[in-house]
């Protein structure tokens, strides 16, 4: 496991808020040295801690249908399943479980077609994948990429830099979130993803 410390936590959270800050907008809303940020976000991507990535909003680039598909699979089958269901253009989420359902799919498509094909030929030709129950999601009420980071961490020990560095920070996120707030208000249409 990478370690992760309080500037690569702070690294991360302003991204959440704005993956489009420059190395230097980072350096000075954290007052430190650029080279440190830019060093330190290579490291973060590198070892795959974290990732910059352009995320659209599914609805507003045609895909207006959305499922969540809990999948029951023959014993001993699980990876087989997995490793077909993450090959599948349409699914953009496969997490294995434990409860009520092995396997849980989230799933984007077009039309009814493309969701009917999905339903009927593609998951009914995956062998070892026994039973399905597919939700149709009416609305999204949240849509968060946010895992919390410099928000949550404790006061405990903590040098004063640090806490320095933690008020900076948590200062930070505040206004951001705040302009982005004004922003989503001003437009006259409220983001629900953050």
């Amino acid at each position: 496991m990478t370690n992760i410390d309080l500037v690569d936590r702070c690294l991360i959270a302003l991204l959440q808020v704005d993956g489009r800050l420059s190395h230097a907008e980072i350096a000075r809303k954290l007052d430190i040295p650029e080279p440190t940020v830019r060093r330190r976000l290579k490291r973060l991507i590198d070892e795959e801690v974290m990732q910059v990535v352009a995320v659209p909003d599914p609805l507003k680039i045609g895909y207006v249908l959305h499922a969540i598909v809990g999948a029951k699979v023959e014993p001993g089958r699980i990876n087989d399943v997995t490793s077909r269901l993450i090959t599948l253009r349409n699914v953009r989420y496969v997490g294995v479980t434990a409860g009520t359902y092995d396997i849980v799919i989230e799933a984007l498509f077009r039309d009814n077609e493309d969701f009917r094909k999905f339903l009927t030929e593609t998951l009914g030709s995956i062998e070892g994948l026994r039973e399905t129950e597919t939700s149709y999601v009416l609305d999204i009420a949240k849509r968060s990429y946010r895992v919390g980071l410099a928000a949550d961490i404790e006061q405990g020990e903590m040098t004063p830099e640090e806490r320095e560095l933690l008020e900076r920070c948590r200062a930070q996120l505040r206004e951001m979130e705040q302009a982005a707030a004004r922003r989503a208000t001003g437009s006259g249409a409220a983001r629900k993803d953050d």
